[in-house]
Order: structure tokens, then sequence, then C-alpha cells
């Protein structure tokens, strides 16, 4: 991990102004740390201490797989199937129009999707048909005063008033990463049963279980956590400047995180019982030469940070499928970070990103607190991780 270290201390040198501070952990299916490394600052301040071990961090999107998880039990517990349309609990997604467009340059028409109805399954894979409002056809429906636009009761939850947007195509018929997970949350607190919300089901049946401590949805209202974060930062030109606005959403020590991907990795999970609802997790779920394998490989942009950048007259897209967790490498690996076959691996906003591979018993995160996303920075430090630590301990 020598090559690692060295190029991470260089970046993390207040003066070299690349990043604040990184920690790197790989962990195995036995519960060991097998390596624990940090480098750089906790904060931006005069006096800023050396980078705490443990700090907690904010996953933003490398976190979505708790969800996951959470509403996966529900399935174990028979509250809900994979495949029944979700609309019995979501009764907002049944009347969602598609949008779509004859031709480049013709106006956005919506309609009633006429092939499938939702299901979980389509929400877990991303292939529900919801994107995101950042989607450019969202974007010009959104904009155009003459489509017609839901109307909501005050007292609507704030998930469906933000995310009840168009659908793109039809359920089940291609991949757009998006707010499909934001309906997941709103269908596990509708579904949590004992008068339980979001929050307190992830607490009582995710974080309790695995002791994870200094986990949080609401990381202000946690001085302990709080104050042990790695402090968020954002590029200003050449200078590194505070964005503490973005430390928002579940927020982890690295302890904890390492806890629950020792979980999902052993031999014996804890969280989930059912083999073929973990595999749901590791395996990929899309079908070879469908709509939605083409859309996710097309799309290399939303996972360059875990697969690396698009370049000038590349080889094409890499051999990727999707799971109920993240990205699965299929064959061969990645040449960028080198991550091997038979590995899910997801990232979040201010660069982190994890992978698991059960099979080989090992698990790893790299995480920083810098925004944007896909900072070339971090991005290569993240790979030069993965790189050392699947060639060190895979």
């Amino acid at each position: 991990m020598d090559d690692f270290e060295d190029r991470l201390a260089q970046a993390t040198a207040p003066e070299n102004k690349g990043i604040l501070g990184a920690i790197a952990l790989v962990v195995n299916s036995k519960g060991d740390k097998l390596y624990h490394y940090t480098s750089g600052l906790q904060s931006l301040d005069a006096d800023a201490q050396p980078l705490n071990p443990d700090s907690t961090v904010a996953l933003a999107s490398a976190g979505k797989f708790i969800t996951h998880i959470a509403v996966l039990q529900l399935v174990e517990r028979g509250t809900l199937n994979l495949d029944d349309p979700v609309e019995k609990h979501l009764p907002e997604l049944a009347s969602l129009p598609l949008i779509s467009r004859d031709a480049v340059g013709e106006p956005c028409r919506l309609h009633s999707p006429t092939l499938n109805k939702i299901t979980l399954r389509h929400l877990l894979l991303h292939t529900s048909g919801l994107s995101s409002p950042d989607v450019s056809l969202i974007r010009e429906y959104l904009a155009d005063d003459s489509l017609p636009k839901p109307e909501f009761a005050d007292d609507a939850h704030p998930l469906v008033k933000n995310f009840s947007i168009p659908l793109v195509f039809e359920p089940g018929e291609g991949f757009a990463y998006g707010c499909s997970i934001h309906w997941t949350q709103l269908l596990v607190g509708r579904l949590a049963g004992k008068g339980l919300g979001f929050l307190e089901y992830i607490q009582e049946n995710i974080l309790d279980p695995l002791g994870m401590t200094s986990s949080t949805y609401m990381p202000r209202d946690n001085t302990d956590i709080w104050e042990r974060r790695l402090r968020m930062v954002e590029r200003e030109g050449k200078d590194l400047v505070p964005a503490d606005d973005a430390t928002q959403g579940l927020t982890c020590s690295i302890s904890d995180v390492g806890k629950i991907l020792i979980d999902l990795i052993s031999p014996s999970p804890t969280l989930l019982k059912i083999p073929g609802l973990i595999d749901l997790l590791f395996k990929g779920q899309l079908n070879p030469g469908s709509t939605s394998i083409m859309d996710l490989r097309s799309d290399q942009e939303n996972y360059n940070f875990c697969a690396g950048p698009v370049m000038p007259g590349g080889g094409g897209p890499p051999s990727v499928n999707w799971t109920a967790a993240g990205l699965m490498v299929e064959s061969g690996s990645l040449e960028f970070s080198g991550i091997p076959a038979g590995t899910v691996t997801w990232q979040g906003m201010p660069n982190v990103v994890w992978a698991m591979n059960r099979e080989r018993g090992l698990a790893m995160l790299f995480a920083t607190q810098l925004i944007p996303v896909d900072d070339e920075e971090a991005n290569g430090l993240a790979a030069a991780f993965m790189k050392s630590s699947w060639r060190t301990f895979g």
C-alpha cells in the first residue's frame, strides 16, 4: 500500500491543496479490519487536528443500499412482494404519466403507461421509469406551463411533492438512476408498522442490531456525530473552502460503515437471512441484451467514480450490471480501479466509494468529504486505493 499512501500524503499536504483528508478501510467477512489508514486534517481551521481515523462522514448516494436493505427486510417478513405493484402502498405512483416526444426538437407530450405497473423490483433496480428532476426531459416538463402538473393536498408528504415527476420510459423497459430511492424510503415509512417512520425503522432494524451507535440521518441533531465529522469542503478555483451545509443525510463513523459491510459479506448476515434476497444485492439483475442493461452501460458518466472517467476513443463501456446495492462488475476487472469481477460498488456525492465481494469475503471504503462529485484528484486517489487493496488483500 506504499504507493497509495505516498500519493495520499502528497494530496493532503496543506500546501498542495489537493484534498483536506481521506480515510481508507478494508475489512473481511470474519470481521477483521485488514487496513485502516488516514491522512490529512479534520478541518480547514488554522489549529486543525490530524484527521480522526473514526471520523463521521456523510455517505450521500453511497448509503442508498441501506434503504434497500430495509425494504428487503419487509419482503423477508412477508409485508410485501418484489413483483407486486406498489401502488397499493404508493397510490401516487399510479397517476404518474409517461413523458416522451416523437423527435428531437418536437414538444414533449404526456400519456399513460400501458405495459407494466411499477413494482418494488423496479424501484430497487432503477427500472421504474422514474429518473431525476435534473434530466433534460423532466426539466423541460417542469418549465413548460402548458403541460399539466400534479396537484397536492396541503398535508402531502414532501417526497411526494418533490418527486412526482413523469416516467421517462415504461416500467421495466429501461434504466434511469434517480428518484426511485425516495419512493422506496416513503414505502418503508408507510409499512414500518408499530408507529415507526422511516428513520425509526432504520434505527431499530439496522443501526441498533449492528451497534452502529455513531450513525444518523440527522447529523446536526447529534453533537458527538456532528463534532467528529470530517469537514465538508469544496473547490473554489485552486482553493478548498468550507461547505458545511452539504453535510446532511445519512452520516456514519468509519467503523459503523465497516460494520454493515462486514455483515453483508459474512457467510451468515444478520440483516437479511434469505439467500435469494441477499443475492439481489450481489448478483447482476438486468437481463443480457435488455434495454435496461444497454441504458446502464451507455450512461457511464453516472458511475465514472467507480469505473473511471469516460476516455475519448476508449474501448466502450465496461462489462457491468446492476444489483439492488449498486454497480456490479460482471467480467474481467475495471482497468481504472482494479475492481474484480463479482464485486458490487457504488459512490456518493462527497467522493465516497465502497466495494464488496462476498465470494472473496472482502469489502473496502474510501471516504473524503469533498464536492463536487467526480473530483479528479479524489477519483485518482480512490482508484489507487482500490488497486492497491485488491492486489494486497484480494
